[in-house]
């Protein structure tokens, strides 16, 4: 037993060396490799940036841009209508917003560029006179269809359909059938004298060579008395002079022969037809109340169906006044009117008068703003 551990002990004792030189030869090479494998870094090569090769152009010349400049010009200054006839204006008053907008809605519509008053004829002018206060003329041809070709309309039926008209509530829907010119005159006054028929429609642009011989102008606005009372309209029509206030019939100042065929209405004033004016007598229209400052819708129609000579004059009477009286014992009654009448109009109205017929210079006046 002894002998075997010594033997064993030997080739444990001898071998190690041999061996331990071997193993620590081949640890330290695969340790070097390893180091090698492991240590070693593989350096990449930078790239390095070289720059394309120039490209050759060509040379261009740059013209300097040539701008073309408006010389500097002053501001060209604004035209003024001046006129001798334009009156005093201290009656008037400023509109307030709320109107201002309805006016500007309206086609009027809004504000307009006051025409010269010379432009202005006796049926009014071709735009507003007085924002707010003008009365807007439309001219009906009844012996024109809605085209503008002539239609089977005579002296004989202008008469029924003039009483169509009135007992429609004076709705132009009922004139829809006949010829209606686009243009619309704006006047501040109703007072025609005694003038030629072609007149009418020449005032609102119509050629000659339309047939217009049957005709009416329907005129619509406001009024507005700035003092409580009651009033009524005095006048006359050739043919027709018809006029309507706050939605009712006070006067039918036209032909009194035909007043119960176009409207059935009748004078019930004693002074009715008493008084002339020029070489006809004088219709009296009913009395209609008016309070301070509230303004009302007021209408009037004027008319011919002969192609003759023409008349529409309306004047008003304030209860309780006492008016001057003319050489025929009739009270001198102020025209009515919502602005100064232009005083070329006045001269002319003169001119076709008799003196003391009417009061063109009264301060009455309707005027709603």
């Amino acid at each position: 037993m002894k002998r075997l551990i010594k033997h064993t002990r030997g080739l444990i004792k001898g071998v190690p060396s041999a061996v331990l030189v071997s193993a620590l030869i081949h640890c330290a090479l695969l340790f070097a490799a390893g180091g090698l494998v492991v240590f070693t870094v593989i350096q990449k090569q930078e790239k390095r940036f070289e720059p394309p090769p120039p490209v050759e152009r060509k040379k261009v010349e740059l013209k300097k841009p040539r701008v073309k400049v408006k010389k500097r010009t002053r501001p060209k200054t604004s035209r003024r209508f001046v006129s001798k006839s334009v009156q005093s204006m201290t009656g008037i008053q400023l509109p307030d917003t709320i109107s201002m907008t309805e006016g500007l809605g309206g086609g009027v519509g809004g504000f307009e560029l006051i025409p010269d008053p010379s432009e202005v004829s006796l049926l009014g002018g071709k735009s507003t006179v007085s924002v707010g206060n003008d009365f807007e003329g439309t001219f009906y041809a009844l012996s024109l269809d809605r085209t503008g070709k002539r239609n089977s309309v005579t002296m004989g039926s202008y008469p029924y359909i003039l009483r169509q008209f009135f007992d429609s509530g004076w709705n132009p829907l009922s004139l829809s059938a006949y010829y209606r010119w686009p243009q619309k005159l704006y006047t501040t006054f109703i007072f025609i004298p005694t003038i030629g028929f072609e007149h009418v429609p020449r005032s609102f642009g119509i050629p000659d060579n339309l047939n217009t011989a049957q005709w009416i102008v329907h005129y619509k606005g406001r009024m507005m008395a700035h003092e409580d009372g009651q009033f009524r309209f005095w006048g006359r029509g050739n043919h027709v002079l018809a006029v309507k206030v706050d939605g009712r019939e006070v006067a039918f100042l036209g032909l009194p022969a035909v007043a119960d065929i176009y409207t059935g209405w009748r004078s019930s004033a004693r002074e009715n037809l008493e008084y002339f004016t020029g070489k006809l007598s004088m219709a009296v229209g009913d009395w209609f109340e008016l309070k301070a400052n509230q303004p009302v819708e007021m209408e009037v129609i004027i008319g011919d169906h002969n192609g003759a000579d023409t008349q529409a004059t309306l004047r008003i009477q304030k209860r309780g006044e006492i008016y001057p009286r003319n050489r025929d014992g009739g009270p001198i009654l102020p025209v009515f009117k919502t602005a100064e009448i232009p005083a070329h109009l006045k001269d002319e109205i003169k001119y076709l008068t008799i003196p003391g017929d009417q009061d063109l210079d009264s301060e009455l006046m309707f005027n709603v703003y």
